[in-house]
């Protein structure tokens, strides 16, 4: 596959493009919820091109065949149109043809070569972020298609490691990105708002091969210190899921938190920003929970990676918190019962059965209180419709039947030592694709 078409005129139609020139067009009434789980198997399976856009892909723009990715001619030429448009080009153009012929996962050749008159590749890229983010185009009056093809041409250039360590090196680099992504989320468009927060995981988590941990710490630092801007985040992110739209909106926010809050990935995060983060999180814990019930399962594995994090990194309040919302939630019985009912040898569904264990685990360590009286409720009311039909038999001695109460059990803490102050984090694998998608 290639990429998916997410219809803006027509909110149920989607259509998938593949590399050999097929395109196939389906209807959905929860399009959004199969979209990102679509996206997210589509990645796990190893294929990181995978992307959703707004409109088809002019294929007369690509230099080349799609199945076999563009030479290293092709990319430097594109880079340099990013800095000059051609003669009679759009800027829109211009964009669009970036998109057509560079790979989603980044430029294939982003390093310079060791050879005589060999061009800087670094150079040409960081020229091309700053020509991306200097352009005077006016974000209110753009076409909403422009708008998302500038965001994924951005986040095809910080893929790559020059992209990437750019963000920090590149003096206003950071300033002039962060102001185009607040004034794109202020456009209340679920198609921009997706494009910007993938655009802000290629940021978070690097997606290229041999990578830098002191980058990525450095690039988790800038994004995360400013806590207006966080909690400008997961406002949009707790209204999609009140309202139950957006899962691609919450699938890619998901993500976010994950490469700040969610092991390994959180062994490059900064204990003070991590903590202020953890605690607006857990704040909207019950948002949190609620995506326990989503039909999508990417979003319930997401959501539960996350939870874990809560519960373990967070302090003792935290914890509790979180165990009381999953009682007075229902998540946990819902949990229960999957965990106990589940009759499948998929592959899939054991693997999120093994996840969900681990979640019950989590919310019923030292949290004998309350599931105690979760179940002495239930045989209460079995209690007393039973003494009801004993009375009415006459047997009044029966009605002062009634369970006692345990005592308070002293809560454990068996979350074990924080690991997130490591100021040398061990090296790890890149994803492949979503965070919680290994």
């Amino acid at each position: 596959m290639f990429c998916i078409v997410r219809h803006a005129e027509n909110p149920q139609l989607f259509g998938i493009e593949f590399i050999k020139g097929q395109t196939r067009t389906y209807s959905s009434t929860d399009r959004d919820s199969l979209l990102a789980t679509l996206v997210d198997g589509i990645r796990a399976a190893g294929n990181r091109d995978i992307h959703v856009k707004m409109f088809p892909t002019k294929r007369g723009y690509r230099l080349g065949p799609f199945t076999l990715p563009v030479d290293e001619e092709v990319e430097s030429q594109h880079l340099k149109f990013l800095q000059i448009s051609p003669g009679g080009m759009t800027f829109s153009e211009v964009v669009q043809r970036f998109n057509s012929n560079i790979s989603y996962s980044g430029l294939l050749h982003a390093v310079t070569q060791d050879r005589l008159f060999a061009e800087n590749k670094e150079r040409l890229i960081n020229s091309a972020l700053l020509a991306l983010v200097e352009r005077d185009t006016d974000l209110d009056v753009s076409h909403p298609e422009d708008i998302e093809a500038q965001f994924q041409a951005l986040r095809r250039l910080v893929a790559s490691k020059a992209g990437f360590a750019a963000f920090t090196a590149v003096p206003g680099l950071r300033e002039k990105i962060g102001s185009r992504v607040v004034k794109a989320l202020t456009k209340n468009n679920d198609a921009i708002t997706y494009a910007v927060l993938d655009m802000l995981g290629a940021l978070m988590q690097p997606m290229h091969d041999d990578y830098d941990l002191r980058q990525e710490q450095s690039n988790k630092a800038s994004l995360m210190s400013s806590k207006k801007f966080m909690e400008g985040l997961l406002e949009v992110f707790a209204t999609h899921v009140e309202r139950g739209s957006g899962a691609l909106i919450i699938s890619a926010t998901l993500d976010f938190l994950t490469f700040a809050l969610c092991a390994p990935y959180s062994e490059t995060t900064d204990g003070t920003f991590f903590d202020e983060l953890l605690e607006m999180v857990a704040v909207r814990g019950r948002i949190i929970f609620r995506l326990f019930q989503h039909p999508s399962m990417a979003i319930v594995k997401g959501a539960g990676l996350v939870m874990k994090a809560l519960i373990e990194e967070g302090e003792e309040d935290v914890a509790t918190r979180m165990q009381d919302l999953a009682l007075s939630e229902g998540a946990l019985p819902k949990h229960l019962h999957i965990s106990l009912y589940t009759q499948s040898q998929d592959s899939r569904v054991l693997t999120n059965r093994c996840a969900i264990n681990q979640t019950i685990q989590l919310k019923s360590c030292s949290f004998y209180n309350g599931i105690e009286c979760l179940l002495l409720q239930s045989i209460e009311s079995d209690s007393s419709r039973a003494v009801g039909d004993r009375q009415r038999g006459g047997h009044a001695a029966a009605a002062s039947l009634h369970p006692l109460r345990p005592a308070a059990v002293p809560r454990i803490d068996r979350r074990g030592p924080r690991t997130r102050h490591r100021q040398n984090p061990p090296k790890r694998q890149p994803p492949v694709g979503r965070g919680h998608s290994e």
